[in-house]
């Protein structure tokens, strides 16, 4: 039987992150920017600490970049494991649900009050990796390596991963060495099996990256208030701690080179292998047939990824309806499976 023609779409963005700063909610922003420029399609994202408070905020952040016409019957459920520590909760998180409107409503809601709000973030991916198409997707790792694990020992989703997905890019460790990072820490069992096991190409944006370029934190009350006066990313930006303040881009660097890796935002480094040692340490070794690479800053790139960061991120909610030859919707979820 023949098959019907392929779809022309973007690539499906999976994020994942334990969420502890705000760049990770900036990475999403930049993501949903990103979405609106045709450049991928955010499929998932998920919270690697089971932290009900975090992922509720989370989750009004993705129901507000889906937009003010979208369908959120067809989001999917913020994706939570539901094991582990729950860690601290920056106001970053909460005070956003303080603010309110002029008639006295609430500025934004949370709709995420128990677990079963939430989605296990390995059901979640098998079901919308089953809906890209061959290599039609991207996974971005700005957190420990819990999740992705899990993933892998998930039965069949290996096998999934390997079919549906193009890149892994993770937000951590440091290179071509350096010392232990926070992330890598946190799950070097987990961080090892991933650099070890995972199906696809693997990209690193070291510690190293992030930090030295940083998110103009004056973007906040200019380009994000000219835009929409009502950003739960910027209100909680003014939350995690006082004005004015740049933050590093960890999370963002990696979102930015995952989306757009065809652009010369950053130079890469030659093939090799990623290991990680007892104390959560992470090296580079070189090797013709590595499947590993990590990114370096070009200075001369700078102010092109500041001012996309900034253009990308402060951009109002946009709904693309992104349909292929066969003029089908793909917003829409498949069905879930338990």
């Amino acid at each position: 039987m023949p098959q019907p023609p392929a779809r022309n779409l973007p690539p499906g963005a999976f994020f994942d992150s334990d969420f502890s700063t705000v760049d990770d909610l900036l990475a999403v922003s930049l993501l949903y920017g990103m979405q609106g420029k045709g450049d991928c399609r955010v499929a998932i994202v998920s919270c690697s600490r089971p932290n009900l408070a975090v992922v509720g905020f989370v989750d009004a952040v993705v129901r507000f970049y889906h937009g003010p016409a979208g369908n959120f019957a067809q989001l999917p459920a913020i994706g939570m494991l539901t094991q582990g520590a729950t860690g601290e909760t920056s106001p970053a998180f909460t005070a956003p649900f303080q603010k309110t409107k002029p008639d006295g409503s609430a500025t934004y809601k949370n709709q995420v009050k128990s677990v079963i709000d939430t989605g296990d973030p390995c059901t979640l991916l098998r079901n919308y990796l089953e809906a890209q198409t061959d290599k039609g997707s991207f996974v971005v790792l700005a957190g420990p390596a819990t999740n992705l694990a899990a993933a892998l020992a998930f039965r069949g989703l290996k096998a999934l991963i390997a079919a549906k997905a193009k890149l892994l890019v993770v937000a951590g460790g440091a290179f071509p060495e350096g010392a232990a990072e926070a992330h890598i820490k946190a799950d070097i069992a987990a961080a090892r099996k991933v650099f070890a096991e995972w199906p696809t190409p693997i990209v690193a944006s070291g510690m190293e990256v992030g930090s030295a370029l940083e998110f103009p934190g004056a973007s906040i009350d200019k380009e994000f208030a000219e835009a929409m006066p009502d950003n739960p990313v910027a209100d909680a930006y003014r939350a995690w701690k006082p004005m004015p303040y740049d933050a590093p881009s960890w999370a963002m660097s990696a979102a930015l080179y995952a989306a757009r890796s065809k652009e010369s935002y950053f130079k890469l480094s030659d093939a090799g292998k990623i290991s990680v040692d007892d104390q959560g340490r992470t090296s580079f070794a070189a090797a013709e047939n590595g499947s590993h690479r990590y990114l370096t800053v070009d200075p001369a790139q700078k102010e092109k990824i500041t001012t996309a960061y900034v253009e990308l991120a402060s951009a109002k909610p946009e709904v693309r309806r992104f349909r292929g030859p066969q003029v089908q919707e793909d917003t829409a979820p498949p069905p879930i499976k338990k």
